[in-house]
């Protein structure tokens, strides 16, 4: 275990030395701007501790720098907000530059830790076996959660590997860079512009990560060539492009335009391979094939609209070079031959898979227009009974395909079916083949984009796995009985047979947890994938669960693996799939040892949960009897800070919720409404949690947890939930991500709202429960403080909290200025310069935080 020494020898205290030479740059204004940044952290610290406002902090602090005139005050701040932002990017850098101190690599979860002890065990032949089917699967979503630009993560990357390799001279050339380069986007990325960036990673960190990882597993199993491997064991998946989920500018011609956009970046990575290939492979008996591969691969880039090139032929010729160099050349850089086999065997001609996602809403008024186009009355259809509706959809002939649908929207349900078979065509059916349901309601939703996706007609008819998203707790909790129907359904039966018995189904952590609270979406997701097992092993299908996740315990993140280690038997674990969004692929995947590492964590999690029994991954009737009593109490009291009127308001107000769609950080709208009043039903996860953080008070990580502990220890009955952190590891990680949560929380920031006539008594509800949740949780962990076992943690949070507190001020002096400014007091400071303010200093807050959203 990393200690907070360590820390702060490898991380903190070269951050001031590094800081210190930004400050010596040829930059305008750095070296003033620079010193008077620790003036206003230790006037926040003060001021703070002695409940100062943040309006008071600010105004004292620009009163002692003499600038009395406003314009001059918020140049000031500005270059503060500019500069704090750059300190940011110091430490990401010496994180992922110090990446190896940092992280046990060799330790209890890895790989090389499962090796020892399946050898132990004797379960080389299990482990072999599974490994023929088990899989990997991270999806690369588009989702609005990345407040670095794309120039800015290279020049992160950069520096980290100048860190690295202790290169002063380079590191001060990137400082300087880092200094003249703008964090503020003008104007909003477009979808395409998403799936460039994403493809970055593909590019520079999964293009290595993945087939080493893969090389890895298959020299433990003694298996060089990875004979006994699945081919997908580990996959990428992407959604920028194809995730047209209240995203109005996402279209067919936008899905077709990065399906080309990932072959043709593969095949500049083949290219780049088959050329350090030859550079090494020299023998005579192999050159001439090598030649001619880099002759197809340098066609197929310059045809894109070409098919012949084929990954069996392209793997036909490699695995003859291998077979040539082993025979004559005495196996001399066959492992470079290995290599270059396992990428085409993991990246195709696709790279990544993408996934088509649309609205449940938007399919079934599609469907409605679909019935419109053949003259079919749609009331006569709607009033039949829900099992009328789904046979007849089920029924659907391929011979009735359906004419051009009035609406834009409802007709790219149509297109992006048959865009789908298009890049099947060209890529392979890995490259597109499952169609998301997002807000799903069941076996009407999924029969509806059945009978669509035969309406577009047998010549374009894709191979396609149908994907219900289940999201809100009643939807959760009645999933199984639509699966259960859904097996039943001898069409749907059929259409299983054809794709192998196997049925994914996807889980929304983010909405869950917005809509039932942490605690209850938490459970409420984990006996559903118990329930969803039952039903399909008893259809005798399997089931793969797709986790929605996103980057702060609140949203399904934290420490991942460790859910997927805490699974039960009653769990169906084939597969691992999960999303990673904007920050969690910059802070976990962005450089190729992290991303190595965390696929290598969430890989042992799985084949460690089914090679080997452990009572503390098993949840016994007590145990979730106690969780159901515990699920509801915490769901009761979310539920009563959700209905109290002044809930929403107290976000628009005081929370940044109004302001991130001004951020132009993403192509997606912040809530699913265009236009009129936000609703907490319209609004979205991303921007719910984001203001939380920002708030300081992180209410989806933590509320309802205390009060349902208080009311166990009002019973006597704590030390039954003591003994459920101590013997359960699904609890155990629950609360271990909570306290992660409150550990980010700080109220001394709004401690100035608890006499508030408007928001008094919520702040003070949320303030109870946060002091409530810690003292509960600290006594069944029995920990001294939050997170005292992970050290390492504790001290990279509290340098990262310091850094951006004066930014946290800032902001809330600027809010705090503005409901000034509504409720008709007046202020020396102009509306326009304060909302700049609010959103210029979201980007350092949020990538501070590295998983704030």
């Amino acid at each position: 275990m990393r200690d907070r020494k360590e820390y702060s020898a490898v991380v903190s205290h070269p951050f001031h030395v590094f800081n210190g030479i930004f400050l010596t740059l040829p930059l305008d204004g750095i070296r003033q701007t620079g010193l008077r940044v620790p003036l206003l952290q230790e006037a926040c610290d003060e001021g703070l501790s002695r409940s100062e406002t943040p309006s008071e902090i600010i105004e004292r602090f620009l009163a002692k720098q003499d600038l009395t005139d406003a314009s001059e005050g918020a140049d000031l701040l500005f270059r503060i907000i500019q500069y704090v932002e750059r300190q940011v990017v110091l430490v990401d850098a010496l994180e992922d530059a110090r990446y190896a101190q940092l992280n046990d690599l060799g330790g209890a979860e890895s790989l090389q830790s499962l090796m020892q002890r399946v050898r132990r065990h004797g379960k080389e032949e299990e482990l072999r076996s599974l490994l023929g089917e088990y899989a990997v699967r991270v999806v690369l979503t588009a989702h609005p959660t990345q407040f670095y630009p794309g120039n800015a993560l290279a020049i992160i990357t950069d520096l980290a590997k100048a860190m690295e390799e202790n290169d002063l001279v380079n590191i001060r050339k990137l400082l300087h860079q880092l200094g003249l380069t703008p964090f503020f986007q003008s104007v909003p990325p477009t979808p395409y512009d998403e799936a460039v960036r994403q493809s970055w990673y593909l590019e520079n960190v999964f293009y290595h990560a993945v087939p080493d990882l893969y090389a890895r597993v298959a020299q433990a199993l003694d298996d060089p060539a990875g004979i006994y491997l699945n081919p997908a064991l580990i996959n990428i998946g992407f959604w920028p492009g194809g995730d047209r989920d209240g995203n109005p500018f996402v279209d067919a011609k936008t899905t077709w335009h990065v399906a080309e956009r990932l072959r043709a970046t593969i095949l500049r990575c083949y290219r780049r391979e088959i050329r350090d290939l030859r550079r090494r492979i020299t023998f005579k008996h192999v050159s001439e094939i090598l030649d001619q591969l880099q002759d197809q691969i340098e066609f197929a880039m310059l045809h894109p609209e070409d098919e012949r090139l084929s990954v069996i032929e392209l793997t036909k010729r490699l695995e003859e070079v291998a077979d040539l160099v082993q025979q004559h050349s005495n196996g001399l850089y066959i492992e470079r031959v290995r290599a270059f086999l396992f990428k085409l065997r993991l990246f195709g001609l696709h790279f990544a898979s993408m996934d088509i996602r649309q609205d449940s809403r938007v399919i079934q008024s599609a469907l409605d227009d679909a019935l419109e186009s053949m003259d079919m009355d749609v009331s006569v259809f709607r009033a039949k009974s829900k099992k009328e509706q789904v046979d007849f959809l089920f029924s659907w002939s391929t011979n009735e395909p359906c004419g051009p649908l009035k609406n834009e929207r409802h007709q790219d349900v149509l297109e992006s079916l048959r865009v789908m078979r298009k890049i099947q065509d060209q890529n392979g059916e890995r490259a597109c083949h499952r169609f998301i349901i997002s807000n799903c309601r069941g076996v009407l939703d999924v029969a509806a984009v059945y009978a669509l996706t035969r309406s577009v007609g047998a010549d374009q008819l894709p191979a396609v796995d149908i994907v219900p998203l289940f999201e809100t707790i009643a939807d959760l909790d009645g999933a199984h009985n639509e699966m259960q129907a859904l097996y039943a359904h001898p069409e749907y039966s059929k259409h299983l047979e054809a794709r192998g018995k196997r049925q994914t189904v996807m889980l929304g952590f983010s909405d869950g947890t917005k809509d039932g609270g942490y605690l209850r979406a938490n459970w409420a997701i984990y006996q559903s994938k118990q329930a969803l097992s039952k039903v399909a092993r008893d259809a005798g299908i399997t089931v793969l669960f797709f986790d929605g996740r996103g980057g702060p315990p609140a949203r399904g993140g934290g420490n991942t693996h460790r859910f997927y280690a805490s699974l039960g038997k009653d769990i169906e674990n084939v597969e691992i799939q999960t999303t990673i969004q904007g920050q969690t692929i910059s802070s976990n995947f962005g450089i190729p040892k992290s991303a190595g590492f965390n696929l290598e964590l969430l890989l042992t999690a799985g084949l460690q949960n089914r090679l080997f029994e452990d009572q503390n991954s098993e949840m016994n009737a007590s145990q979730a009897a106690l969780m159901d009593e515990l699920g509801e109490l915490s769901y009761a009291h979310y539920e009563t800070l959700k209905s109290n009127p002044q809930f929403m308001n107290y976000l628009k107000t005081w929370g940044t919720l109004l302001y991130y769609g001004q951020t132009n950080i993403g192509s997606r709208p912040t809530s699913r409404k265009s236009n009129g009043v936000l609703s907490f039903d319209d609004l979205r996860a991303i921007p719910f949690v984001g203001s939380w953080t920002q708030l300081k008070q992180n209410v989806p990580g933590f509320y309802g947890l205390g009060m349902a502990l208080e009311v166990l220890e009002s019973k006597g009955r704590l030390h039954e939930v003591s003994e459920l952190y101590a013997s359960n590891l699904f609890f155990k990680a629950l609360i271990e991500n909570s306290m992660q949560s409150m550990l980010k929380s700080d109220f001394r920031l709004t401690a100035h709202l608890a006499d508030d006539p408007q928001f008094g008594a919520i702040w003070r509800r949320i303030k109870e429960e946060f002091d409530r949740t810690k003292r509960l949780v600290l006594t069944i962990t029995g920990q001294k403080d939050l997170m005292e076992l992970n050290p390492h943690i504790r001290e990279s949070i509290a340098l990262r909290d310091g850094i951006i507190r004066p930014l946290l001020v800032i902001q809330h002096f600027a809010l705090g200025q503005m409901n000034k400014n509504h409720a008709g007091e007046s202020t020396r400071w102009d509306e326009e310069v304060l909302r700049r303010l609010v959103v210029r200093s979201m980007y350092g807050i949020i990538n501070a935080s590295r998983n704030a959203v």
